[in-house]
């Protein structure tokens, strides 16, 4: 089904609670980094969104992959899960930005195109769902 990228936002900003979100802007959350928290804070706050649309289903596709990614690569730290595939989420499918900081990746924009070093185009990759493409 596809939603309006605004519907979609409001949809994830529903996942927050009153409570994580008093956290989050008083950097109280333990297992977030600093990019995730300020990409959080966007996420709540973002109020220019362009116009377009989301595909759901696509969306719970890559929701699940970085569900099985991160009980496979950080089992131990589950409570941290739900702000990085919020994140995540936000980033590929609102914003339409990469999904890992620049510094952590290399991804570069040019002529509108963003373009990622690291980008991974296999099965199991989540790149498959980042709007980088890979570099020329």
């Amino acid at each position: 089904m596809m939603i309006s990228r605004g519907t979609y936002l409001e949809q994830l900003r529903a996942q927050v609670s009153e409570e994580e979100r008093m956290d989050l802007e008083n950097d109280d959350i333990i297992l977030i980094s600093s990019y995730n928290r300020a990409t959080m804070l966007r996420l709540l706050h973002e109020n220019d969104v362009e116009g377009g649309t989301v595909d759901t289903r696509r969306a719970e596709e890559l929701r699940q992959a970085l569900e099985a990614y991160l009980d496979r690569y950080m089992a131990e730290y589950p409570q941290g899960h739900k702000w990085i595939i919020l994140c995540c989420l936000f980033l590929a499918m609102v914003a339409r930005e990469p999904m890992h900081p620049q510094m952590m990746t290399g991804w570069r924009k040019q002529d509108g195109t963003y373009y990622c070093h690291a980008r991974e185009d296999q099965e199991g990759s989540v790149c498959r769902w980042c709007v980088c493409r890979p570099m020329p």
